[in-house]
């Protein structure tokens, strides 16, 4: 008796413990990256080896979206003053509601895709874009007041056919289609992030701040991204030297040590896109509807301003047809990682 007793307890003890870890492990998922770092003493030598260009982010809960009443203030605060219809009922309705994220171990580019890597892609393959394939692209030039239909605009010739990018090799590469996106990041052995991931990239372990860096546009005066300085499309002030991209890197990086989150380019994530999807997406690794007519794209780009889209916040979602192509948007991509 005294034996089966022992093994009882020794049974109870077990289960005791098992709970135990179990609760550690809820609580440990819920901390951000940031806080389980500290308490673990700052160390990374656990951490997965990246591949080369690539970050390891640990995953993790984290709070997705943007309240109506935080997101709409940014536009009126910086209201359009040309007449043009304001546009924030439209633009920021689907960012709500804030909602709670769980996502497994992945590993990000630490930058947008250049034209130089771009340009091993192809000469690997003989790929030929969506643009190239139609012949046209949609180029916004400085000086016009809206975007044109550009015949032989491709990701070679961003503004046209006399344009070239052979001093830009270290610049994203644009003119590319999601379509394109897709291609290459399978190539190289990636696939695009998903919108989830993007933001939860783009925060950098920090909690509803506006942009990667904080809540100001421009701390202390600081230029933290590439975007349009001034009233678009009057007059760009080009404070940071750029009329279209800046290389990549060209301004600091947020806390995940990620280059250009926000402004330079647009960047392609792999969802389809849906206005209400936050109100029914699930909590584990969301992967964007089954289905839709458009494409999921974030960050925002050189092209815009205060005054006109502030795209540039972390909780901005943009949108266009998977086989459309712009001077302003590129991407960059995502591979599975295994947590340490």
């Amino acid at each position: 008796m005294e034996a089966e007793g022992g093994r009882s307890h020794r049974a109870h003890g077990l289960l005791i413990l098992a709970g135990l870890l179990g609760l550690t492990m809820v609580i440990w998922m819920g901390l951000s990256p940031r806080l389980r770092q500290a308490m673990s003493g700052g160390q990374q030598s656990r951490e997965p080896t990246a591949p080369a260009g690539m970050k390891f982010l640990p995953g993790g809960r984290f709070e997705m979206g943007s309240p109506q009443a935080r997101a709409h203030p940014a536009i009126h605060d910086h209201a359009d003053t040309t007449g043009a219809p304001d546009p924030a009922h439209e633009i920021y309705d689907d960012e709500g509601p804030v909602h709670e994220v769980a996502l497994s171990p992945f590993f990000i580019d630490l930058h947008e895709v250049t034209n130089a890597e771009f340009a091993r892609f192809v000469q690997a393959t003989g790929y030929k874009t969506d643009a190239e394939r139609k012949g046209e692209s949609w180029v916004f030039r400085q000086g016009a007041r809206d975007w044109a239909l550009v015949r032989g605009a491709d990701w070679r010739h961003p503004l046209g056919p006399d344009d070239s990018i052979a001093d830009r090799m270290d610049h994203p590469v644009v003119h590319v289609s999601w379509n394109d996106a897709f291609a290459y990041c399978r190539w190289a052995g990636k696939r695009l992030p998903t919108e989830a991931e993007w933001e939860y990239a783009a925060r950098a372990g920090h909690r509803g701040q506006t942009y990667p860096w904080g809540d100001e546009l421009k701390p202390g005066g600081k230029l933290m991204a590439n975007f349009w300085q001034g009233h678009w499309p009057d007059r760009n002030l080009l404070e940071d030297g750029y009329y279209y991209t800046a290389p990549v890197c060209s301004f600091p990086p947020n806390d995940f040590g990620l280059c250009d989150m926000v402004g330079n380019v647009w960047e392609w994530t792999a969802d389809w896109y849906a206005e209400d999807y936050y109100a029914h997406s699930p909590v584990v690794n969301p992967q964007g509807p089954s289905s839709g007519e458009m494409r999921v794209a974030r960050g925002g780009s050189w092209f815009c301003s205060p005054n006109y889209c502030g795209a540039y916040r972390v909780a901005f979602r943009g949108k266009s047809p998977p086989d459309a192509s712009f001077n302003n948007v590129g991407f960059r991509c995502a591979k599975d990682a295994k947590a340490p």
